[in-house]
């Protein structure tokens, strides 16, 4: 009675030993190809990462606004090398601590800044506390240490006799609302400055441009595609697959970029960019302007607010300014409509601790004297111009809160 059974398994037996054997070709095929293209892409990289870092520094060194500086091939591999964060609460990132010749970022991920040696007179104020908040071009991306915006502004306060401690809370891709909410952190810790100065304007711009949607961090997409990834159905298998053939998953995506023909530009955007968008934009600043002074009043520091130049605000141009105006020519005319709208606000233009900066460049003895290294960030003079146009604002609020605190003693 058996032998029906039996006759069944030695029919189909060749048949399951022929497809295992071919799942296992298979398999060992895939894994071969993986191995290949592993070791292929991995070599590839290595030798590209070496040419295109070569040809990075030389580009970027190459530029007019650096003048030919013998410091900057060094300090591009430094600033290369230091691009790297760490998760922080609210406000996303924070640049991971680094040392090097020309960048420092201590442990909190703040950059290096220069500050006048301590003096322990007998007698002496303490030295006024200055926050600066802002984003990569008030971290200094472009300068040594030594050469930002923050650092210029400490060495001009102490060329004039005031003691001042200046701290660079600026970082890369920063809104102005992460600025805020990193000052809010420090009121949090009872780590209040006795002054906060914002100097926004280009991120806040970008951002709505890039997400078409005001007030939000840059890159907010990728936020909303990474939260509670490995929950959704399907993820976790696709993530898996990801992890272990990164050969393949490599080389698809790879193929599809050249099919679909997307490049370095994909930040660029299709959709309309309307004037209500524009106006949402200047709104959110508004606000923000707005919490901070209100923060100001209960804590009992005094706020400044600056609204950044950039290339398109520029009207005389270098001939490396001007190449990378026409490269963005579509990105200015967005900021264009941006920044008249601020020049149009009536609420920012009856705010005397607003300061709208962003024509700066067009009132030199020499405006077409380069000083943006691209579209967004200056070199070391440009740095020192902006600082120099903040501290006259800074000094009067010293003597404004010198006259206040005489007062109140003598009553």
């Amino acid at each position: 009675m058996f032998s029906t059974p039996f006759r069944l398994l030695r029919a189909v037996g060749p048949s399951i030993r022929t497809g295992w054997l071919l799942l296992g070709i298979i398999l060992a095929l895939v894994l071969l190809c993986e191995a290949g293209l592993r070791l292929a892409l991995t070599v590839r990289d290595r030798l590209l990462d070496r040419q295109t870092a070569h040809q990075l520094v030389e580009v970027r060194a190459g530029v007019d606004a650096y003048q030919g500086a013998d410091w900057v091939r060094d300090y591009i591999r430094e600033l290369e090398a230091s691009y790297r964060f760490a998760w922080q609460s609210y406000v996303y990132w924070r640049r991971s601590p680094y040392q090097g010749w020309y960048i420092n970022v201590n442990r909190d991920g703040l950059r290096a800044t220069w500050n006048p040696p301590p003096q322990d007179v007998a007698g002496d104020p303490p030295p006024v506390r200055v926050f600066t908040f802002g984003a990569s071009t008030l971290w200094g991306y472009g300068a040594r240490d030594d050469y930002t915006v923050a650092s210029y502004l400490s060495k001009l306060l102490h060329e004039k006799g005031y003691r001042a401690e200046v701290t660079n809370y600026g970082e890369a891709a920063y809104v102005g609302t992460q600025g805020l909410i990193t000052l809010l952190r420090c009121l949090q810790r009872d780590d209040v400055p006795d002054i906060a100065l914002f100097y926004d304007g280009i991120n806040d711009t970008f951002s709505s441009y890039q997400n078409n949607e005001a007030g939000i961090p840059q890159n907010e997409q990728l936020r909303r595609e990474e939260f509670n990834l490995t929950n959704r159905r399907g993820e976790q298998f696709r993530l898996l697959l990801a992890h272990h053939f990164w050969g393949f998953r490599r080389f698809v995506t790879g193929l599809r970029r050249r099919i679909t023909n997307t490049g370095p530009d994909t930040w660029r955007q299709t959709h309309p960019l309307s004037d209500q968008l524009a106006r949402q934009t200047v709104r959110v600043y508004e606000s923000n302007l707005a919490t901070v002074e209100s923060l100001g009043r209960r804590h009992g520091f005094e706020p400044l607010f600056y609204w950044q130049p950039n290339i398109f605000s520029k009207q005389h141009r270098s001939p490396d300014e001007q190449t990378t105006f026409e490269h963005f020519a579509d990105l200015g005319e967005w900021f264009d409509k941006v920044y008249r709208r601020v020049r149009r606000s009536t609420a920012l233009d009856n705010n005397p601790r607003f300061h709208d900066i962003s024509g700066l460049f067009n009132e030199l003895e020499k405006p077409e004297a380069p000083y943006y290294i691209d579209a967004t960030h200056l070199s070391e003079p440009g740095n020192q111009l902006i600082a120099t146009a903040m501290v006259d604002d800074v000094i009067e609020l010293i003597e404004r809160r010198r006259a206040a605190a005489a007062e109140q003693a003598g009553r």
